[in-house]
C-alpha cells in the first residue's frame, strides 16, 4: 500500500538526508500526515517537507506543481495574505530525494477549524473571498504552464482505478466526464487555489490560514467555490455571498458535479492503495451512482 509504514519510514529517511545536505538541522523528523502527499516536520528546524507521492504518480510533471506552489504562496505572502509559504532558511525547492519530489515550507502551528461553528464558517468563507481577490492580482504567467480543468489528470486517474472498479461504475464515470466536457460553461478564468477544501484551511493565532497550493491554476472562480461548498456548505456559501456569486446558477452546479467526479476518482485511488479507505469509498461510489444530478444538469437551459 502507498501508506505502508515501511515506505513512509524510508521516505522520511531520504528526505532527512537530503535536507541535511542543504544545511538544515534535522534531529527528530515527525510525520504530520500522509495521503496524496507525505508531510514531515523537520524538527527542530521550523520547516515542513511536503513530499509528492500519489500526486506525483498521477501527474507527468510533479515538480512543476510544486514550483507553482512556491511562486504563488511567495507572491501571496508578499501581498500580506495568510498562507503557508516557502521556508526562507534554505532553498525551498522543489528538490528530489531518491526520486521523490518535495518542497520545503515554513512551519506554522495550525489548529483545525471547527466545522460545527458558524463563526468559523463565516471566517473561512470571508477568508476564501479575500484569497480569491488577491489571487486575481497575481501575474498570469504563474499558471501558464498548465491551464484549465484537470481533464488529463481525470483520464489518468480513471485508467489507474479501472482494474479495481466495477466496469459498470467506470462506464458511468466515463459518461459523466464526457457529458461535463460537452456542456462546459464559458466563464472568465483567474488564478485560483485549486483545492479549496476544508482540509486545506486552518487557524493560526486566531487567523485563518490557507495551505497546499500545489493545484493553484488558471480556472474559473466557481471551481474553488464549488470545492468549499461541497466540503463545508456554510463556509462556501459565505464566500459566494462575499463575492456576489450566484449559488444557484448553471456554472456553480457544473463545477459541483465536476468536483464530485474528480473527488470520487481520487477516493477510488486511495481505496486501491489503502485497505482502510475501501469501505468509505465503496459507500461513496454507491451514493454517487444512485444520484441523477448530472442528467438534471444536462437538461438545464440557463447555460
Amino acid at each position: 500500500m502507498q501508506t505502508d509504514a515501511g515506505i513512509v519510514e524510508q521516505l522520511v529517511a531520504s528526505v532527512t538526508r537530503s535536507t541535511r545536505k542543504l544545511g538544515l538541522r534535522v534531529d527528530e523528523p515527525e510525520v504530520l500526515g500522509f495521503g496524496a502527499n507525505v508531510v514531515v516536520l523537520l524538527s527542530p528546524s521550523p520547516v515542513v517537507a511536503r513530499v509528492a507521492t500519489l500526486t506525483a504518480e498521477m501527474r507527468r510533471n510533479p515538480a512543476d506543481y510544486l514550483r507553482r506552489e512556491r511562486d504563488v504562496t511567495t507572491a501571496l505572502s508578499d501581498l500580506g495574505v495568510q498562507v503557508v509559504a516557502p521556508t526562507g532558511l534554505v532553498d525551498p525547492g522543489p528538490h528530489q530525494a531518491d526520486g521523490r519530489w518535495f518542497m520545503l515550507m515554513a512551519y506554522r502551528h495550525l489548529e483545525p477549524v471547527d466545522l460545527t461553528s458558524s463563526d468559523h464558517a463565516q471566517a473561512v468563507g470571508r477568508s476564501l473571498a479575500d484569497l480569491e481577490l488577491a489571487m486575481a492580482r497575481l501575474p498570469l504567467d504563474l499558471g501558464a504552464d498548465d491551464q484549465g480543468h484537470p481533464w488529463e489528470e481525470i483520464a489518468r486517474l480513471a485508467t489507474t482505478v479501472a482494474p479495481t472498479t466495477p466496469a459498470s461504475a467506470m462506464a458511468r464515470i466515463t459518461e459523466a466526464v464526457d457529458t461535463l466536457r460537452a456542456i462546459e460553461p464559458d466563464e472568465p478564468w483567474q488564478m485560483v487555489h485549486g483545492d479549496a477544501h476544508r482540509v486545506n484551511v486552518a487557524l493560526n493565532g486566531g487567523e485563518v490560514v490557507w495551505f497546499d497550493f500545489e493545484d493553484a491554476n488558471h480556472r474559473p472562480l466557481a471551481w474553488d467555490l464549488a470545492t468549499l461548498r461541497r466540503a463545508w456548505p456554510a463556509a462556501g456559501d459565505e464566500a459566494c455571498r462575499q463575492l456576489d456569486v450566484d449559488t444557484d446558477g448553471f456554472a456553480m452546479a457544473w463545477h459541483h458535479e465536476l468536483r464530485e467526479v474528480y473527488a470520487l476518482l481520487w477516493n477510488l485511488l486511495y481505496a486501491q492503495r489503502d485497505d482502510r479507505a475501501q469501505a468509505a469509498t465503496t459507500q461513496r461510489l454507491k451514493t454517487w451512482l444512485a444520484q441523477d444530478e448530472l442528467a438534471n444538469l444536462a437538461d438545464r437551459t440557463d447555460r
